[in-house]
């Protein structure tokens, strides 16, 4: 791969879209738009702002390989077959359930978890399917989840042992405001003493619904066209 193939894996890895890398990097969507496909490439301080900010190795951006990998002489590495977000069988690149992209290279560094820190008053039938979607829980295990921790104002764990790009990718698609997500260190602690360690990092933008409008906002749209219209 070169260097834009790679902007754009590492990217991916992080479930951001290209105008989310601009805003942790303070460019443009179209700057980002630029070096992934080769028109242009990043100074050196913006590739170490973007090493730092998705916790990827210069060596692996540079140059395509990690460090220590000249003294590496293992066999190639294989990706996994489930998915490190949610644990879903993966057959290619992508998974079908969380639509998180599989790296193609080894985890790195340090694990981390993913716990909601502040409980929402809202209703929770959504937010249960993001626990199902992106962290892997049955159905029950959402329901309980969520209950307990609107009924009870607790911290919850919502998912340990991830990489640091699944780390970001959950974090992202999960509701802000009701779970208020943090991610931490996770060093083999028990569950409990890993909901009240501080962040790790800061967590990435919100991830932009790709669902449509809906139909009340069908409706909305289709009574501002009329009143529009009603002008003419």
């Amino acid at each position: 791969m070169e260097l834009k193939d790679r902007i754009a894996a590492v990217r991916k890895a992080a479930g951001l879209t290209q105008e989310q890398l601009g805003e942790l990097l303070g460019v443009t969507r179209q700057a980002v738009s630029k070096w992934e496909s080769g028109q242009t490439t990043p100074d050196a301080a913006t590739i170490a702002a973007l090493c730092e900010k998705l916790h990827v190795s210069a060596d692996y951006v540079l140059l395509g390989k990690e460090p220590g990998e000249e003294q590496s002489a293992g066999p190639a590495y294989e990706p996994p077959d489930t998915c490190p977000c949610c644990g879903r069988k993966v057959s290619g690149s992508i998974c079908p359930g969380c639509g998180y992209h599989v790296p193609n290279y080894p985890p790195r560094g340090a694990r981390y978890a993913v716990t909601a820190t502040r409980p929402g008053f809202v209703q929770s039938a959504e937010r249960s399917e993001q626990l199902v979607k992106y962290c892997g829980f049955t159905q029950d295990e959402a329901d309980n989840a969520i209950a307990h921790y609107v009924n009870d104002q607790s911290r919850i764990l919502l998912r340990r042992g991830l990489d640091d790009g699944a780390a970001q990718y959950i974090a992202a698609h999960l509701d802000q405001d009701f779970f208020d997500p943090l991610i931490v260190e996770d060093c083999g602690e028990a569950d409990e003493d890993l909901l009240y360690k501080p962040k790790a990092f800061e967590t990435p933008p919100p991830a932009r619904s790709q669902e449509g409008i809906g139909f009340w906002g069908v409706v909305g749209a289709v009574i501002v066209a009329l009143l529009i219209l009603s002008f003419f």
